[in-house]
């Protein structure tokens, strides 16, 4: 069975056209344009989008001679599989790893709105579960507040 693809297996310049894309929703060739922080030429953008729409990562429609593209997944989607692959290649799977490097890179950023909302996540797998012995959000919260310090 072949490995699903991610967006790491695109090229920069795919990922950058796709990641507009997936942010603004509905675009043309001038939207993705707009959106880049050093846009190639129009021709380039138009082309790249149509390597997008035959690798299977975006649809489009004519909208009265204009082409507009769509993702044919959601942000979160991708996000959820780019992680998926990055915890499976970099990380060799451990997803605990993830969280704690990304708790490093945080600092002291996290609000406490994001502290609450990773505790309650900590929490739902605690009781998914069952496991009382090993109590993750007691951990994650002393590594929180380590971060807010």
């Amino acid at each position: 069975m072949a490995k699903k693809k991610t967006i790491f297996d695109l090229g920069k310049r795919e990922r950058e056209i796709l990641e507009a894309v997936l942010k603004l929703g509905e675009v043309s060739v001038n939207d993705v344009l707009a959106e880049l922080r050093e846009p190639p030429s129009y021709s380039t953008v138009r082309a790249i989008l149509g390597q997008l729409v035959r690798k299977g990562n975006l649809t489009f429609r004519d909208d009265r001679g204009r082409y507009l593209y769509k993702a044919l997944t959601t942000k979160e989607s991708a996000q959820k599989s780019a992680l998926k692959d990055l915890v499976s290649t970099i990380f060799y799977g451990k997803a605990s790893d993830v969280i704690v490097t990304l708790l490093d890179l945080a600092g002291n950023t996290l609000t406490p709105e994001e502290i609450d909302r990773i505790n309650n996540k900590i929490s739902q797998q605690n009781i998914h579960h069952g496991d009382s012995s090993t109590d993750l959000t007691d951990v994650t919260d002393k590594r929180i507040k380590k971060h807010l310090r």
